[in-house]
């Protein structure tokens, strides 16, 4: 909070009395502590009461080794097990210490951060998020200050966690800045790569792993169209920036990026995927100069009429990379007639679903093939019951809003989907519904708390993290140090610290 005023007399130097100096330096103390303390509740409002109270499930006794649906936003707790690491952060700003919690979906898994040091709550813009993952890695960002700039990249840090390898600790490692340029969170993966990689297979991880950090985003011109990819590589742990160049047909084509996939390979394939439209593969492990742009356009979306456009197109599409393919799905959901209100509200009258792949080979220029189109009337006799509140009638699956695909990472044709009485809800839990497309059924429910959803905007991804999470049974009351392989016992109540707000 700083304050600017005019001297009447501008003309005159004024020397202030002593104390007028010490006067005006109690003043600019107390200013000081009203900015702290103003900042403090600002960012209290915003931290949501329900990202300080994760989940019961995903704690001592469930480890989970599958792949998991991991919320992309942290709770802050104390939770801490044997995916714990901790981070010193540059500058003695304080001490971030990242736990994951995992379980079997359809239950979402997540991940809680603690703080200790000279770290407070109030030092957070917003709840630290994932921006991209891979295998034991995951790339997380921490917006440190004031709410307001909690979109300005230069509040960020960033950290890589690792899942840890053979036994040992995980670890939780700060990357430098990558100021000037700027990491867009749909725009950002990561590539795992090993000189060791033809003799082991492609999701491994060992000791000679190593990883590339890419980000790519359009900086066209007047009279060029072109694209920057900015990478940070983990053996010099510098950012640098390569510009691409592009034909204008395929600019118009891909005028967003939604979410990346990796395809991995001794090129380090990642494609940046616009959901709408198609996908730009690059190859990142490509010596610079060799880096080229190929673009491949993905199935139409589904034309229905009475259809309901819900916002942005995660909240309808997804796209994954399984076994060998690519696989995307899009659901169109149906309205009835005349039920559609001036806040968006409107009455579900049932959805379909359509799911493609595409086989990876090298060209990627395969044809994509519809594995299957689904109807929820096809669905209606295996819908659970679901867990509601009283007075609150049991839903149907046609009036149920539905939203958020999420693609299985196994073969197995499941797609999970994110359902809500109405989808403006956010004081209402909502379920996670796995479909088996193949069998036309549901494989169970999940309640799902939406207290910091908005809509059916992506609020977690598939994930194989916890396939390489250091979880075992009789480890989950320790706490690893990124410092030492050696762990202590600590105590943990699975409650927000008591200081939580100080």
């Amino acid at each position: 909070m700083k304050y600017f005023w005019a001297d009447s007399d501008l003309g005159e130097k004024k020397e202030p009395l002593a104390d007028e100096d010490e006067h005006m330096q109690t003043e600019d103390e107390d200013e000081d502590m009203q900015e702290e303390e103003d900042i403090r509740y600002e960012n209290e409002d915003v931290i949501l009461p329900a990202s300080l109270c994760p989940p019961a499930h995903g704690q001592d006794g469930d480890p989970w080794s599958g792949f998991v649906l991991l919320d992309l936003q942290a709770y802050f707790s104390e939770r801490r097990n044997a995916t714990t690491a901790s981070c010193e952060m540059r500058g003695g700003k304080g001490i971030i210490h990242v736990t994951f919690c995992s379980a079997a979906p359809p239950l979402v898994s997540y991940f809680c951060v603690h703080y200790s040091g000279s770290l407070k709550l109030s030092h957070f813009a917003v709840q630290p998020e994932i921006v991209a993952s891979d295998g034991g890695l995951a790339l997380l960002r921490v917006p440190l200050g004031d709410e307001s700039d909690s979109l300005d990249p230069d509040i960020s840090e960033y950290f890589i966690y690792h899942a840890g390898i053979m036994g040992q600790s995980p670890t939780l490692t700060e990357l430098p800045h990558p100021r000037p340029y700027e990491l867009l969170d749909h725009h950002t993966s990561i590539v795992r790569h090993c000189p060791n990689r033809h003799r082991h297979r492609d999701n491994h991880d060992c000791a000679h792993c190593s990883y590339t950090i890419g980000s790519l985003c359009p900086a066209h011109t007047q009279h060029s169209y072109q694209y920057q990819l900015i990478l940070l590589h983990k053996d010099t742990m510098a950012w640098s920036c390569e510009t691409i160049p592009i034909d204008k047909e395929t600019a118009n084509s891909h005028p967003c990026t939604t979410n990346t996939i990796n395809i991995g390979g001794k090129h380090g394939t990642v494609g940046w995927v616009d959901l709408w439209q198609g996908i730009l593969f690059c190859d990142m492990l490509a010596s610079e100069g060799r880096r080229a742009l190929r673009y491949v356009p993905l199935p139409p979306p589904l034309v229905e009429k009475r259809g309901v456009y819900m916002g942005p197109p995660r909240c309808c599409r997804d796209i994954a990379v399984v076994d060998g393919f690519i696989k995307c799905v899009h659901l169109q959901v149906r309205v009835v007639l005349g039920s559609s209100t001036y806040d968006g509200g409107f009455t579900s009258d049932g959805w379909s679903a359509a799911l493609w792949s595409m086989e990876i080979t090298d060209s990627l220029s395969e044809p994509w093939y519809l594995d299957c189109k689904l109807d929820s009337t096809d669905l209606c006799d295996s819908l659970p019951e679901l867990k509601v509140d009283a007075g609150t009638t049991q839903p149907t699956l046609q009036r149920l809003h539905i939203g958020q695909p999420t693609l299985s990472l196994k073969d197995d044709g499941v797609v999970y989907f994110l359902t809500k009485i109405d989808h403006r809800d956010d004081d209402r839990n909502g379920w996670v519904l796995p479909v088996d497309t193949a069998k036309k059924t549901i494989q169970g429910v999940a309640e799902f708390g939406c207290e910091r959803t908005l809509g059916f905007e992506l609020v977690y991804i598939a994930s194989r993290i916890a396939e390489y999470l250091q979880v075992t049974p009789g480890d989950t009351d320790k706490i690893y140090s990124t410092e030492s392989a050696l762990a202590k016992p600590v105590k943990d109540d699975h409650a927000p610290s008591k200081d939580i707000f100080h």
